[in-house]
């Protein structure tokens, strides 16, 4: 797991007026919080954050964050976005320790192309992220799942999954993470439509009868 720097500022203000001056000027408002520094409002600049979250490991970036004369080793813990321009609007840090143990998000990447799909069928993958717990230092950047052997109707569940030693998927066991189906054969088209009798035709029929 790599690590990164990070300098933050102490945020004095916490008005709407001050979050908008820091976010004018480049930077975003944020808090890092941990069992030994208590909460303490920041700010960091918006494109070191952005770098960061834009890098393989993203969200799980073990940082090393100078603070106020010192440096803590911090993850993201969450991010708020502005839902119309996608912008980040606030940034949660928690400090973390070599020696306890933190839960994440990790992605999990499908590897090769399974046979199945080769004989028509289609690749369902249900679970693309897994919640794990394990110490920072062993958080991987993602969950990787070969399907190369996987046939029509075969599926792989959480149990299945191979992860490094010390870490733990939290997600249940029998959770479906990928599959492969079965594609779906289209409708056979449907009998054309007779157009009805012409009015006339259909009382000289009837007439014949009686």
């Amino acid at each position: 797991m790599a690590d990164t720097a990070l300098n933050a500022n102490i945020r004095e203000e916490r008005t709407k007026s001050s979050l908008k001056r820091i976010r004018d000027s480049g930077e975003i408002p944020g808090v890092v919080y941990g069992k030994h520094m208590g909460t303490m409002a920041i700010s960091v600049d918006a494109r070191e954050l952005k770098k960061i979250l834009g890098s393989v490991t993203g969200r799980n970036t073990l940082i090393k964050m100078n603070l106020n004369g010192g440096r803590q080793t911090v993850m993201i813990k969450s991010l708020q976005m502005d839902p119309l321009h996608h912008q980040i609007q606030h940034v949660d840090f928690q400090q973390v320790t070599e020696d306890t143990k933190v839960r994440t998000v990790v992605p999990v990447q499908l590897v090769g192309t399974p046979k199945g799909v080769a004989r028509g069928g289609v690749v369902q993958h249900d679970l693309r992220s897994a919640e794990i717990e394990c110490l920072p230092s062993r958080i991987p950047d993602a969950i990787k799942v070969d399907i190369s052997e996987l046939e029509i109707g075969d599926a792989l569940s959480v149990s299945d999954l191979q992860v490094p030693p010390g870490v733990k998927i939290l997600d249940h066991p029998h959770t479906t993470v990928v599959g492969v189906a079965v594609t779906k054969a289209p409708e056979p088209a449907g009998q054309p439509e007779v157009p009805p009798e012409p009015l006339e035709e259909a009382r000289a029929k009837t007439a014949e009868k009686e």
